[in-house]
């Protein structure tokens, strides 16, 4: 199969390997036809990553559909998923056993070091100006330089991460769901990293007075493995895209527990920042069960809470909350302030937005809906985790915009 057609008819010329007992066909090796399952299959090279892009896009159906429109070829369904398993590997996430021990010992020098982001952050934090810098940068805007070229020596690298559940197969699921039943849908975890650059000076490059990411570093990876897993393969792919490279790491995340453990141990060096709309989310809930004697006040109470979390006062923000307490709500308000309390560290955005930084896990909210969802999340469909780890495996290659052994973006 090419991309012009089937081709019928062909002489190839067979040898016979004796000792391995296996037929071998130079003329196969020569073309490169596919390897499917350690044996090479009728399909070239160039047909095998054609099959496997529409696989990324389209259920195997319309990608029937189309090969049978276009090039008369008619493939089984399951030869498409096969394709499409075959051109995967090599995008599927890898794992690191052990760091080199000289790579190791610089890991450890560079934990060691305080990042220039902390120092701007530290300066930012004890300057006698600091209420006007944080709040000159929540009204006017972030101080910086606009970009006269791509890339510094000055580059931060964040790190997000999340999961989104896929409809699976009857046999992988698991028995227990969270509302007691059996489970309806297994989780894919999404890993993103992207940079961005800082002048020589600590200030962050601009577009149109904007902060940006650096052009063309947004990477993904996607596994539908357990979390222990997932960290090991999350941290050969930040490895393999130059993290190290990195003069700070930020890690932005929605607060789950799960997703601070695995900062923790994979970046503990790293400035954890929550994402900002999540804690707005927090907060709406935790004054929304609060009583006001009118619509007024109850906005009037949650814009001023606002203000203060955009300004990183969250000890303020607290002192206001805590105010509104009563014997009825006590128990369901303490257990929302410990959100804000156990993570108020990461809650410095006026310091965050001072200095230059994101506030925001948007790129990896829209990686689980572009990646996950919207191919695999359509109607009536349902997976097996090993096809969805595929299909997600070549989407992540897409969207990084890898070229060669695999999708072409």
């Amino acid at each position: 199969m090419t991309t012009l057609g089937a081709i019928e008819n062909v002489e190839r010329t067979r040898y016979i390997d004796k000792v391995a007992n296996i037929n071998i066909y130079p003329l196969d090796i020569k073309i490169e036809l596919l390897e499917i399952d350690g044996r090479r299959s009728r399909y070239t090279n160039n047909f095998a990553q054609l099959s496997g892009e529409y696989y990324t896009m389209l259920p195997e159906r319309a990608v029937q559909r189309f090969f049978n429109k276009t090039l008369c070829i008619k493939l089984e369904l399951d030869s498409i998923a096969r394709i499409g398993a075959a051109i995967a590997v090599p995008h599927l996430p890898k794992l690191y056993d052990e760091v080199e021990s000289d790579e190791a010992e610089k890991q450890q020098e560079i934990m060691g070091e305080q990042g220039f982001i902390e120092k701007k952050i530290q300066d930012i934090n004890i300057s006698p100006d600091r209420d006007t810098i944080i709040l000159d940068a929540l009204k006017k805007g972030v101080d910086g330089t606009e970009r006269k070229r791509i890339g510094s020596d000055l580059t931060i690298a964040y790190v997000e991460a999340d999961g989104t559940g896929v409809s699976g197969l009857p046999h992988e699921l698991s028995d227990k769901g969270k509302n007691g039943g059996p489970a309806k849908t297994f989780e894919v975890k999404i890993g993103v990293l992207f940079t961005q650059s800082f002048s020589n000076d600590g200030l962050p490059l601009l577009e149109g007075s904007q902060i940006f990411r650096d052009i063309d570093s947004t990477r993904y990876m996607g596994t539908t493995e357990k979390i222990t897993q997932f960290t090991l393969q999350l941290d050969a792919f930040t490895r393999m895209n130059s993290i190290d490279d990195a003069k700070q790491i930020v890690f932005l995340t929605d607060g789950a527990i799960w997703l601070e453990r695995l900062r923790e141990k994979l970046f503990p060096r790293s400035i954890g920042i929550i994402d900002l709309f999540h804690a707005r989310q927090h907060l709406h809930i935790l004054i929304d069960s609060f009583y006001f004697y009118g619509t007024n006040q109850r906005n009037a109470f949650y814009e001023k809470c606002v203000h203060l979390l955009d300004l990183g006062e969250i000890d303020q923000m607290i002192s206001l909350i805590t105010k509104k307490i009563t014997k009825r709500n006590k128990e369901s308000t303490e257990k929302q302030l410990a959100y804000f309390i156990s993570n108020k560290e990461k809650m410095r955005y006026g310091l965050f937005r001072a200095a230059g930084l994101f506030i925001g896990s948007g790129v990896v909210e829209s990686a689980c809906k572009t990646i996950v969802e919207n191919r695999l999340n359509g109607s009536g469909m349902r997976w097996t985790k090993k096809n969805a780890a595929n299909v997600v495996a070549l989407r992540s290659a897409f969207y990084s915009g890898l070229h060669g052994n695999g999708v072409v973006a």
